[in-house]
């Protein structure tokens, strides 16, 4: 089973360096242009004669993109909220330094403890990571190829899941706008191919 993960390109959250998990941010025009190096990636990578289920968030983030690689695989695009971003809570549309002002015993908490800690009116990474396990689950038992467009911290999540990987590894993986990861799974074993980044696609802050 090959697996191709795939990042969403530059949108407006990323460039105000906000936490936007579940703000439904458009794309910048620097984004707008990525999508189209990510199709000329994926032309490469994809053989016209492989048949590819394709998945993504529903966020307008990674619909965007969705939408062009659903007329290149020539299939439909099936939207599933487990692949959407982590909800950041009362984090969610404010930076760093936002929150070091606006809620620094919060903003502490959270860092002491990043993956039990569930931000007020938001989620944990372990509550996160159990969603999107459970996509990761069913993908496995339908066993097809696929192509999936979700947010950088769902990306790193999806790759423990296959990979079998403890949760605390999670901040070893690196996820650049418009990247695309390949994975290749089978008989309960997963591992990662190939890895593509954007030339101009290092924004991973606030997805």
């Amino acid at each position: 089973m090959k697996i191709l993960l795939v990042r969403h390109t530059e949108s407006e959250g990323n460039m105000k360096k906000v936490y936007a998990g579940s703000t439904d941010y458009v794309l910048t025009v620097l984004g707008e242009q990525q999508v189209v190096e990510v199709m000329m990636k994926l032309l490469h990578i994809i053989s016209p004669k492989s048949t590819y289920s394709l998945y993504s968030s529903p966020l307008q983030r990674c619909t965007k993109l969705a939408e062009e690689i659903e007329r290149l695989l020539q299939t439909i695009n099936i939207i599933d909220s487990r692949l959407s971003e982590t909800n950041f809570g009362i984090f969610e549309d404010k930076t760093y330094e936002e929150l070091t002002q606006m809620y620094p015993d919060i903003l502490e908490s959270w860092i002491q403890d990043s993956i039990h800690f569930q931000i007020p009116n938001g989620e944990s990474l372990k509550i996160c990571f159990e969603r999107v396990s459970s996509f990761c689950k069913d993908l496995i038992n339908r066993n097809e190829d696929a192509v999936i467009v979700s947010h950088g911290g769902i990306i790193k999540l999806i790759i423990l899941a296959l990979l079998d990987l403890d949760l605390k590894e999670f901040w070893k993986f690196y996820t650049s706008n418009g990247c695309v990861i390949e994975i290749i799974y089978n008989d309960g074993f997963g591992y990662i191919k190939n890895i593509s980044q954007l030339e101009y696609g290092d924004e991973e802050f606030g997805d």
